[in-house]
């Protein structure tokens, strides 16, 4: 049983994603499970087909490219009323290439991905929902790699401090450098400059 609370804030949450059908979201509220995940606890292993997508009810969670060597790349992060998994694992039909864990510990609202088989021909608002993040996730890759190709680092952490300032409150300042492709030492060291 879904608490009260909890119901209310994934119907603002499905609404905020433009899942406004009060039927949609009756059938995304049955088949939802909710889930509890420790800070540095994988959700969704690479190489893995990921059968579920995760709303986020409160926490924040990475994505993240692991090397060979071991060395971690962050790719993205993502807070409460976002929606989290691999979409292009989903769509492709593949394993995932990255992992998403969380960054604190999370509280997550976890939707089986057939959802989209099963409910996209009677509600369009969720196959809209999905073409809407592929969008989203577009144009936010597209800024990201344009700031790391063209900007140094001190631009780097402006337009962080600019366009997602929560992270810093939020987010180990390792995890950022490696976000801003920077290593810890001169992130470091940009972001005391900018301090004083």
């Amino acid at each position: 049983m879904i608490p009260a609370d909890t119901k209310v804030q994934l119907q603002e949450i499905f609404h905020a994603h433009g899942m406004t059908d009060p039927a949609l979201q009756d059938c995304l509220l049955q088949s939802l499970k909710l889930r509890e995940v420790e800070r540095e606890q994988l959700i969704i292993h690479a190489g893995e087909r990921p059968s579920h997508f995760y709303v986020i009810l409160s926490g924040v969670a990475r994505y993240y490219y692991l090397s060979p060597e071991g060395r971690q790349w962050n790719k993205s992060f993502f807070r409460e009323g976002q929606l989290i998994g691999s979409l292009s694992a989903h769509l492709k039909q593949q394993p995932c290439r990255y992992n998403i864990a969380a960054v604190e510990r999370c509280r997550l609202a976890a939707l089986p991905l057939s959802l989209f088989a099963q409910l996209g021909e009677r509600f369009p608002q969720l196959v809209q929902m999905q073409e809407l993040m592929v969008r989203r996730i577009m144009l936010r890759n597209e800024d990201r790699e344009a700031l790391l190709l063209t900007s140094n680092g001190e631009q780097r952490y402006q337009w962080l401090v600019e366009n997602e300032p929560w992270l810093v409150q939020r987010v180990p300042q390792y995890h950022l450098a490696s976000y801003l492709a920077m290593d810890p030492v001169t992130f470091s060291r940009v972001k005391r400059k900018r301090e004083n």
